[in-house]
């Protein structure tokens, strides 16, 4: 009876040394193939992040404002409609502007990326169609466009009222020409070609900030931004 009693202890600690074995194994196997994931995660990361080939954003086709020889190029794409690109506008491009671009250090390009409705896409074309007749004009007509924002759900853009701003931004460009480019969506093809550099650069959201083609985390973080020009800077040094 004893050695029966023995006999069964000896299975129950032989099971329970397996089953631990066991355990041990499938946690290392599963730290394994967990630390793969994680990898493979990380340069999925990585590569989503990568630099962009600068030969995408067509630099010399885009209106620029501050320094276009300058060692820092930066990028915005954005839409006339978007809430959050007049919060770029209102809060970080004043800072970019008094910074890096009021003093050379830096090349400022707006890429349009309009996908908020009709108005959006004539918002972009009156940009062009003025930027077209003057080039420094467009930056004021920019910057006035924001100002005068509405609501995101509402068709506000129309062809009347970006004449009317303008007027007021614009005073010294033909306001009949203007008028009829927006009409005949003349200048489509352009807004059109910047949204396909959109694509290709990955651009997945409005403002979308790039600096030396490669892309800002958070275009809403000056700091941050601001770390990475100057990183730029020093390595043209």
């Amino acid at each position: 009876m004893g050695k029966k009693k023995q006999t069964q202890s000896n299975r129950m600690q032989t099971l329970t040394l397996v089953t631990v074995i066991v355990l041990f194994l499938g946690l290392g196997v599963y730290a394994l193939v967990n630390n793969l994931i994680s990898g493979n995660e990380e340069e999925e990361g990585l590569s989503q992040e990568a630099t962009v080939d600068e030969k995408v954003f067509a630099y010399d086709k885009q209106p620029v404002l501050g320094n276009e020889d300058a060692p820092v190029r930066i990028v915005e794409f954005g839409d006339y409609k978007c809430p959050t690109c007049k919060r770029f506008a209102d809060e970080i491009y004043p800072q970019l502007k008094k910074d890096y671009l009021d003093n050379d250090k830096a090349g400022f390009y707006f890429i349009n990326n309009q996908f908020l409705g009709e108005d959006s896409i004539t918002a972009g074309i009156a940009g062009e169609a003025v930027y077209e007749q003057d080039p420094a004009a467009f930056w004021k007509f920019h910057e006035t466009i924001y100002e005068h924002q509405g609501d995101e759900r509402e068709t506000w853009a129309t062809p009347e009222f970006l004449v009317k701003l303008a007027k007021q931004a614009a005073p010294g460009i033909d306001h009949g020409e203007l008028a009829k480019a927006i009409d005949k969506e003349s200048f489509k093809s352009q807004v059109e070609k910047d949204k396909e550099i959109g694509i290709q650069s990955g651009v997945q959201s409005v403002p979308a900030l790039f600096i030396n083609g490669k892309p800002v985390p958070d275009s809403l973080d000056y700091e941050g931004i601001k770390q990475m020009i100057e990183e730029e800077l020093k390595k043209a040094k």
